[in-house]
C-alpha cells in the first residue's frame, strides 16, 4: 500500500508539475504575442485603415478582445470609433457575435462588453434578452453595452429596470450617465420621475443629478408635497435650492427617520436664515450623530448668523452633544 500510496503521489505531482508548466508557457506565448497586439490596438486609434492585425489563433481572441475592452474603456470620441473600425475591417465583429453565444461565462462577458463598444445593432435583441435576466453580473453587463449602443432607446428599455434593480450598482450607472451627457438622461429620468406609482424613486433621484438640473428639480421638489418614502424625501431635500421650500425642509427636520433629518438639516444650511435657527437647535440636539454633525455645519453657514452669535450659541448651550458639534464646528471653520 505505502508504494502504490507513494506512486499516485509522484503521479500526481508530475501532473501538476506538467500543467503548471503548460499553462507557464501559454502565458509566456500570449505575453509574447500581446506586444504585437498592443502595437496595432495603439496605431489603430489614428490610422484604423492601414493598421496592421497580427494574426489570431482562435485561442487568442478571447486574450486579444480583454486588451481591447480595457482600451476602449480608456478613449473617446474618434479613437475609440477607430479602434472599433479596425475590429469590423477585419471580420473580428462577426467573430464576437458568435462568442456571445458560447457557454462560458467568461467568453460570453467579454463578447457582451465588445458588442458594446463596437455599438452593435444586431446584437441588441440577444442584449435586451440578457438584460432581463436575473443573475445581476451578466444583466448588468448587457444593460451597459445597449446604453453604449443606442443610449436614448435603451433608457426607454430599462428605466423600470434601473429604478428597481438593487443588484445593479448605482456608482456604476452614475459613471454611464455621466458619460452619456445631460441631454441624453434628461428626458427619460423625467418620464420616469412622473410616473406614480413607481419603487424605489430615490435611485432615480441619485442618477438625476447628472441630468439638466434645472429642469429636473421643480419635478424632484414636488414629491417634498407628496411623497411618504423617507429615501425619496431625503433625496428630493438635496435638490431644496430656493428659499420657497424651507417649510418643506422645516417640516423635514421632524421626521422620523435620521437620514430626512440629515437631508433637513442640509437644506436648512444652504437656503435657510435666522429665521431657522430654532430648527436647527432643535437638531443639534438630536440623539444621531451625524444629525448633529449637519445641523452644526448648517448653523455654521446660516445666512445672516455671524461667527460671534454662533460662538454665544456654543456657550448659551444646555447640551453637551450640542456644544461639542458646535465647537467642531467652529474648529473646522478655523482650519478652511
Amino acid at each position: 500500500m505505502s508504494v502504490a500510496a507513494l506512486a499516485s503521489s509522484v503521479l500526481l505531482l508530475l501532473t501538476i508539475g506538467t500543467m503548471r508548466a503548460a499553462r507557464l508557457l501559454r502565458q509566456g506565448q500570449l505575453e509574447g504575442r500581446a506586444g504585437a497586439w498592443h502595437d496595432a490596438l495603439h496605431l489603430a486609434t489614428e490610422e484604423p485603415e492601414s493598421a496592421p492585425m497580427p494574426r489570431l489563433r482562435e485561442s487568442d481572441l478571447p486574450e486579444f478582445l480583454v486588451l481591447w475592452n480595457h482600451l476602449q474603456e480608456s478613449l473617446r470620441g474618434d479613437a475609440a470609433a477607430n479602434l472599433a473600425i479596425l475590429l469590423r475591417r477585419h471580420g473580428l465583429d462577426t467573430r464576437v457575435m458568435e462568442m456571445l453565444h458560447r457557454r462560458s461565462t467568461r467568453l460570453r462577458l467579454i463578447a457582451i462588453t465588445a458588442l458594446g463598444h463596437l455599438r452593435e445593432e444586431r446584437a441588441w435583441a440577444d442584449l435586451e434578452a440578457i438584460a432581463r435576466e436575473p443573475g445581476p453580473v451578466m444583466s448588468f453587463a448587457a444593460a451597459r453595452a445597449l446604453l453604449r449602443i443606442e443610449p436614448r432607446r435603451a433608457l426607454e428599455v430599462l428605466g423600470p429596470s434601473i429604478a428597481t434593480r438593487e443588484d445593479w450598482p448605482l456608482a456604476r450607472l452614475a459613471s454611464l450617465f455621466q458619460e452619456l451627457g445631460p441631454a441624453v438622461v434628461t428626458p427619460p429620468l423625467m418620464g420616469l420621475m412622473m410616473m406614480r406609482p413607481i419603487a424605489r424613486l430615490e435611485r432615480l433621484v441619485k442618477l438625476a443629478r447628472f441630468g439638466h438640473r434645472e429642469r429636473i428639480a421643480p419635478v424632484v421638489r414636488a414629491w417634498l408635497s407628496e411623497g411618504e418614502d423617507a429615501g425619496v424625501i431625503a433625496a428630493a431635500l438635496d435638490y431644496v435650492e430656493d428659499s420657497a421650500d424651507v417649510p418643506w425642509a422645516r417640516a423635514a427636520a421632524r421626521h422620523g427617520d435620521w437620514k430626512v433629518r440629515v437631508a433637513a438639516a442640509r437644506a436648512l444650511g444652504r437656503v435657510g436664515d435666522r429665521g431657522q435657527l430654532a430648527s436647527l437647535l432643535q437638531l443639534l440636539r438630536d440623539p444621531v450623530w451625524w444629525v448633529r454633525y449637519h445641523a452644526a455645519q448648517a448653523l455654521e453657514r446660516l445666512h445672516g448668523l455671524s461667527p460671534t452669535e454662533l460662538e454665544a450659541l456654543r456657550d448659551g448651550a444646555r447640551d453637551a452633544y450640542a456644544a461639542d458639534m458646535l465647537s467642531q464646528a467652529l474648529a473646522e471653520r478655523g482650519r478652511a
